[in-house]
C-alpha cells in the first residue's frame, strides 16, 4: 500500500534527492520572482524559501549550518519587511482618520443651515476627500524616492480615490443641473445623526452609501422620507434603537419612524407643524424645531469613536464610560465583556451609544484613566437606581400636568378598565340553613292530597 503525502513533502522530498545545492538556487529564485510595485521582496517570497531550505537544517556537517545561516539571513529580512509594513500601516492609518472626520460635520452656520442643508455638505466632503487623497499621493512619493515599498499605501489609494471619484461626479452633477428631475438618488444617503430617544440633532453627512469607509454609517437605518437635493432626491439615514421584539425605531424632532427587517423605516408621528415625511419634504433648516444638542458622554454612559490602531495598523472603534462619579474612564475589551455581563449595564451598552468623530475622541482621552474593576458593581447599582427614579420622576410629573379633573377622569377610567376586566366569579348568596326540626311542607301537602282522595 502507498502511503499519500502532501505536496510540501514531495517538493521536500525532491529537493532533498536534488541536493541541497540545487535548494539554495531554487531558494534564492523564489525571493527574486516575488516582489512589490517597487521591485522589492516581499514577505511571501522569505517565508517560500524558508520553507524550501528547512528540510535541511538537521542535515550533518556544513549543509545544515549553512541552512541555518541562510534562513537566520531570510528571518532578518522578514523582520524588517514587517517593520516597514507597520510603518506604513500607521501612515494608512492616519489618512483613514483624516478621512473619516471629512464626512459628518456639526457646522451649523450660515442662512441655510450649515449641514441641515445637505447641498452644503457635497462641496465640504468633496473638497475634503481630495485634500486627503492628495496627502496619500506625497506619501506614495516621498516612500518612492527614499526606495521604500508603497503596497499598503496603494491599496488604501484605491479605495479612497473610488469614494472621492464618485463624491465629486455627484458634486459636479449637482453644481451643473445635471441630476434628472426627481431621481432618488440611492447610491447616497444623507445621514442625519439624531438621539434616537429624545430625537435631538448635532450633526449630517452625505455619504455614498454601501462603500464609505466601516463603521461610518453603523447604527443607521434609511428612513421613508426624501429630501431636495437640487433637482433630485436625496434617501435619509438616522441611528436607531431596538426593542425587545425586534422593531427598529428612529426619530428627528418629535417625527418618528418605526419598522422591522431590512426594509426602510416608516413614519410613525409628526408632531411638528412641520412635515418631513412627503416625497423630497424632509427639511431640517429650522433651527427652533430641530435645535442642536451638544454631543456629550452623561454619567452613567458610554461613548464610542475611531482612535488609535490594532496590531495592522487598521483605526479601530474605542468605547468611554462616564461614571456616576463624573470621571470619564477608558475601557478595554477584557472591561467590556463584564460589563456585558451585567443586566444594568449591558442595556446602556448594547442601546443607544452617541459616536464621536476621530477628532472629538482625541480630545476625550485625554481627560480619560483606565476603568478599574472595582467600579462595575457600584456603577451599576447607582445608574439602576438612577433609572428608577427617573421613571416615577417621569410618572410623577405626567400626573402632575394632568391637573385636579385629569387626575378624577383617569381615576374613574382606571376604576371602569378594573371592574370590566374581572375575571373571577361572583360568588352566590348562600341559601338559609333549614333546620332539622322544621316541617316538610311539601311532605305534609302530598299527605294531605292523598287523604281527600
Amino acid at each position: 500500500m502507498i502511503t499519500p503525502i502532501s505536496p510540501r513533502e514531495m517538493v521536500a522530498a525532491q529537493l532533498k534527492g536534488s541536493g541541497f545545492t540545487r535548494a539554495k538556487k531554487i531558494a534564492d529564485l523564489t525571493i527574486k520572482a516575488s516582489t512589490d510595485s517597487t521591485r522589492k521582496a516581499t514577505s511571501r517570497g522569505y517565508e517560500q524559501a524558508i520553507q524550501i531550505l528547512t528540510p535541511y537544517i538537521d542535515a550533518p556537517g556544513n549543509q545544515g549550518i549553512d541552512a541555518q545561516r541562510i534562513i537566520a539571513g531570510y528571518n532578518n529580512s522578514l523582520n524588517n519587511l514587517a517593520q516597514k509594513e507597520r510603518n506604513q500601516n500607521e501612515t494608512v492609518s492616519a489618512f483613514k482618520l483624516q478621512e473619516l472626520d471629512s464626512y459628518f460635520t456639526s457646522f451649523d452656520g450660515g442662512d441655510s443651515g450649515g449641514f441641515r442643508n445637505p447641498a452644503n455638505l457635497i462641496n465640504a466632503t468633496s473638497e475634503s476627500l481630495d485634500n486627503t487623497l492628495l496627502g496619500v499621493l506625497n506619501a506614495i512619493d516621498e516612500k518612492q524616492a527614499t526606495n521604500q515599498s508603497t503596497d499598503v499605501l496603494r491599496g488604501y489609494l484605491s479605495d479612497l480615490q473610488q469614494r472621492a471619484d464618485i463624491m465629486r461626479d455627484l458634486k459636479n452633477r449637482f453644481n451643473s443641473g445635471e441630476l434628472a428631475q426627481n431621481q432618488v438618488l440611492d447610491n447616497f444617503g444623507y445621514y442625519v445623526d439624531t438621539n434616537p430617544i429624545d430625537g435631538s440633532i448635532r450633526r449630517a453627512a452625505l455619504l455614498p452609501a454601501g462603500i464609505a469607509p466601516e463603521g461610518i454609517a453603523a447604527g443607521f437605518k434609511r428612513l421613508d422620507a426624501t429630501a431636495k437635493f437640487g433637482s433630485a432626491l436625496l434617501p435619509i439615514y438616522a441611528p436607531y434603537q431596538k426593542d425587545a421584539q425586534g422593531n427598529y425605531m428612529a426619530k428627528i424632532g418629535d417625527a418618528s419612524w418605526s419598522g422591522s427587517g431590512d426594509g426602510a423605516l416608516t413614519a410613525d408621528k409628526a408632531i411638528t407643524s412641520q412635515n418631513l415625511f412627503g416625497e423630497g419634504e424632509f427639511d431640517i433648516t429650522d433651527k427652533n424645531k430641530f435645535a442642536i444638542r451638544e454631543n456629550q458622554i452623561n454619567k452613567g454612559s458610554f461613548g464610542k469613536g475611531f482612535i488609535g490602531r490594532d496590531a495592522n495598523g487598521q483605526p479601530v472603534e474605542s468605547i468611554l464610560y462616564r461614571g456616576n462619579n463624573n470621571k470619564l474612564y477608558s475601557v478595554n475589551q477584557n472591561m467590556i465583556d463584564k460589563f456585558q455581563q451585567d443586566p444594568v449595564l449591558s442595556q446602556k451598552l448594547n442601546g443607544y451609544v452617541p459616536q464621536f468623530s476621530p477628532s472629538e475622541m482625541t480630545n476625550l482621552y485625554k481627560e480619560a484613566t483606565p476603568m478599574p474593576d472595582e467600579r462595575i458593581a457600584p456603577e451599576s447599582k447607582i445608574t439602576g437606581l438612577t433609572a428608577e427614579a427617573q421613571k416615577a420622576q417621569a410618572e410623577a410629573s405626567r400626573i402632575q400636568e394632568l391637573g385636579f379633573f385629569g387626575k378624577i377622569k383617569e381615576g374613574l377610567s382606571a376604576g371602569v378598565s378594573k371592574f370590566f376586566s374581572r375575571t373571577n366569579v361572583p360568588t352566590p348568596p348562600t341559601p338559609p340553613a333549614v333546620s332539622e326540626s322544621a316541617p316538610d311542607i311539601i311532605q305534609q301537602a302530598r299527605e294531605r292530597f292523598f287523604l281527600k282522595q
